[in-house]
Parts: C-alpha cells; structure tokens; sequence
C-alpha cells in the first residue's frame, strides 16, 4: 500500500483565506476511501503547530472527521513540503498549490506531487494511488 498526503488549505478545506474550494468534501471522501483501502494517509501543511497564532486547532478537527490519526499531522511551519514529504517518505501528494507541487518535482525525487485542478481529478488522483 502506498503512503499518501493531502495539503490542507485550498484542498481538503477552503482556502487559507476563506476562499470556497467546491471540491474539499470530494477530496476528505477521496481521502476516506484511501484510508478504506489500507492505504497509510497523512496530511502535509504549510501551517504553523505551535505559536500565537491557532492555526493547527482546524487541522487536527478535521483529522479527526476524515479518519487521520493525530500522529499523521504534519506541519511545516511555512517551510515548504517537499521537504516533509521527503522525510515520511509519502509516495504520492496532492494539493491545489502549483508552487508546493513544482517543488515537489523538483526538488523530491520520492514522491509524486499531484495538483488539484479539477473534479475530474479527484478520480484521476485515486487511479494512480491505485496503480
């Protein structure tokens, strides 16, 4: 099985900003039916665990709701996730920032990094965590 992450903001919630994301209940699903398939499935964000401000409360909500366990929340401070990515290991990411999945195929030679355009990707992104 295959060890995949989801971003946070702008993929399995709105964005960081409040943005609507029309997609984030069709991705958390995504991320249940991984989770059913035995697949190990973690989230990777950009946000901050700890410091004045409260940004990591969201995150672990949601965690739970999905199926996550704690343990596979993974911050990285605003650093970027290729290289968090890199450290677990993760096979396969998926997320709605063009920046983080360049990176990821630049600078990550482990893990595939998926951007989330459309619905019709959502499907897409199973299939090739499926292969």
């Amino acid at each position: 099985m295959a060890k995949i992450s989801f971003d946070v903001d702008g993929t399995l919630r709105d964005d960081f900003f409040g943005n609507v994301n029309p997609h984030k209940y069709s991705v958390q699903e995504l991320a249940k039916r991984l989770i059913a398939d035995g697949h190990d499935v973690l989230i990777v964000t950009r946000r901050y665990k700890d410091g004045r401000i409260d940004e990591h409360t969201v995150v672990y909500e949601l965690a739970e709701k999905i199926g996550i366990s704690i343990e596979n929340v993974h911050f990285t401070n605003r650093e970027w996730k290729y290289i968090k990515l890199h450290e677990l290991g993760v096979d396969f990411h998926i997320d709605d920032d063009d920046t983080d999945v360049l990176n990821i195929k630049l600078y990550n030679p482990i893990t595939t990094g998926f951007l989330l355009k459309n619905a019709d990707g959502i499907e897409e992104f199973y299939k090739l965590c499926n292969q």
